[in-house]
């Protein structure tokens, strides 16, 4: 029970989501635990986001020791969008192609049939002696200089099938960006009341000053999220110091500049394909912990729409190196052709005192083509 003579602090824990979250396992992962101090005008909201055996981030209000000097003053912005959420979350972004995700779900198949070959090859003669395998699917095939196992070459293909389609859905993802950047739409106008607290609907004016020919439908939703806590935050909670060995699923920074602000390094050149500066991104980077409201259709004329909120109760905006609830409103067109296109706004959401507990939350893939966006 925290006293109400004694000073306060804010303690944030997190167990933060890998690249591939699918690949690891949560409760083998180390929580990050920092405490901050917290001024006398100051109280915000508890909160829990997902189970402590698996990835969450939580925050709650503590009592200090008296003796405790020299913790970083707990301080939010929450009138305003940062600069950095303004340059990588808002305007038009493309959707990668969906060969992308359909190459990388056929991998896993490609590597164990590659594997399955080799461990035939190893024991080929016992399982023709027994007829477990006929005799034509045995033996080797010379290629120059090298013997090659038959079911080997078999597999082989199927192992270069993701590789081409990622080639040429990474080109024609490429050729699109050129095209888009040629001859980039007016933005739609966007009115929004304001006071927006996060248990009402939003209410907005939603109106496109220019409608292409091949735009042919348009729906709107609302989606509350956590961004990445900025990497020295991160690796400070964990107690570990730039420079050494890294927590599990960060990677050690690259002497260039090829990742933004935001991101931890956990996806070098994989995050989104064929990235190029942050200034000139074209595809959204997805957030890991994220819920969205109900779509609703929006007509290309324009009017007055109400979107839902997230189903779970959201904290509202603020932005903090180690702690950020961002919300946006994501417009997604669809075209006859050259794949949808999405239009994000960043929204200004007032919270309440109350606790914000999700007790369940979908983690998503940090790689944009696998992440529905």
């Amino acid at each position: 029970m925290v006293r109400k003579d004694s000073p306060k602090g804010v303690e944030i824990s997190f167990r933060w989501p890998t690249f591939d979250p699918e690949t690891v396992i949560p409760s083998a992962l180390p929580i990050g635990k920092k405490v901050f101090e917290l001024g006398h005008n100051e109280m915000p909201c508890e909160i829990s986001i997902g189970q402590e055996s698996s990835f969450h981030i939580s925050r709650k209000i503590i009592d200090l020791p008296e003796s405790s000097s020299g913790l970083e003053k707990w301080s939010t912005l929450k009138d305003r969008i940062p600069r950095r959420i303004n340059r990588e979350r808002r305007g038009w972004f493309l959707t990668p192609s969906r060969m992308h995700r359909f190459s990388r779900r056929l991998i896993p198949y490609a590597v164990v049939g590659i594997i399955t070959s080799l461990a035939i090859h190893a024991f080929e003669p016992g399982l023709v002696k027994s007829g477990i395998i006929e005799g034509s699917f045995a033996g080797s095939v010379r290629l120059g200089l090298l013997d090659y196992p038959v079911l080997l070459l078999i597999f082989l293909p199927v192992f270069f099938i993701p590789i081409v389609l990622r080639l040429f859905a990474s080109v024609w993802d490429f050729q699109r960006t050129r095209i888009f950047r040629s001859d980039t739409p007016t933005p739609p106008s966007i009115s929004l009341p304001e006071g927006r607290s996060s248990d009402l609907e939003v209410k907005a004016t939603i109106t496109f000053p220019e409608v292409r020919e091949h735009w042919s439908s348009a729906k709107a939703r609302v989606c509350a999220g956590i961004l990445n806590p900025r990497r020295k935050m991160l690796l400070d909670a964990l107690g570990r110091v730039e420079g050494q060995q890294n927590p599990p699923g960060i990677s050690t920074p690259l002497s260039i500049r090829q990742y933004a602000s935001s991101e931890l390094g956990t996806g070098y050149g994989e995050s989104t394909p064929l990235e190029g500066p942050d200034s000139e991104r074209l595809f959204l980077s997805p957030l890991q912990i994220q819920q969205s409201g109900d779509s609703v259709e929006l007509d290309l004329e324009g009017g007055i729409i109400s979107l839902p909120m997230p189903e779970s109760s959201w904290p509202g905006s603020e932005y903090h190196p180690i702690f950020a609830c961002h919300w946006e409103l994501q417009i997604m067109i669809k075209r006859d052709n050259l794949g949808p296109l999405l239009f994000v706004h960043p929204l200004i959401i007032q919270g309440s005192s109350d606790a914000c507990i999700i007790d369940s939350i979908e983690i998503r893939s940090g790689r944009v083509e696998m992440a529905d966006n």
